[in-house]
């Protein structure tokens, strides 16, 4: 059976909002995101968990809470001891903290939020030995401990001096014809 798709965002319902594009740009550019469709897929993570939490907040049942308020714990949105007032007070600064990319930049793999996407969409990263190059993927506490940083090293066997010394011939030889 094939998994259907669905859009993992939603969009503004207003098209034309100065201080929330303001808002925006100042993610966009404090957490090196591609694009607002980044923003509004930490939103639209943030507005499930709030959703969920108020549902359970109304509900008088505790299997309702527990689950959820492991789930932000395990991401390390909230603490141990942590309510469901907690979870209602997440921003979507607090989501975008949680991805790999700002792990990396913060971990001091790379220095700048850019350089940081661009050795995760490389492969450079790896968690737990597994190669991740999702810059969105949201990290648990366990994991964001084994993000570790794996750079190709130099070939030593002078590959590319070979290869320009080919080339130097073959001009060398389109010279001598040309004459």
């Amino acid at each position: 059976m094939v998994k259907k798709l669905k859009k993992q965002y939603e969009t503004p319902f207003e098209a034309w909002d100065e201080e929330r594009i303001e808002q925006e740009k100042e993610l966009i550019e404090e957490f090196g995101l591609a694009n607002k469709r980044e923003v509004y897929k930490a939103e639209s993570e943030l507005r499930g968990l709030r959703r969920q939490a108020r549902k359970a907040a109304a509900s008088e049942k505790e299997d309702q809470k527990k689950p959820l308020l492991e789930k932000a714990h395990r991401l390390g949105l909230i603490k141990a001891d942590g309510e469901i007032v907690d979870i209602l007070s997440l921003e979507t600064r607090d989501i975008l903290n949680r991805r790999l990319q700002t792990a990396v930049e913060r971990k001091g793999f790379a220095d700048t939020a850019k350089e940081a996407r661009q050795r995760v969409v490389h492969g450079h990263i790896f968690i737990d030995g597994e190669r991740v190059n999702v810059p969105g993927y949201l990290l648990t506490q366990e994991e964001e401990k084994e993000v570790e940083l794996r750079m190709p090293e130099p070939e030593e066997d002078g590959g590319s001096e070979e290869a320009s010394e080919e080339v130097e011939e073959e001009n060398s030889e389109e010279e001598g014809e040309n004459e």
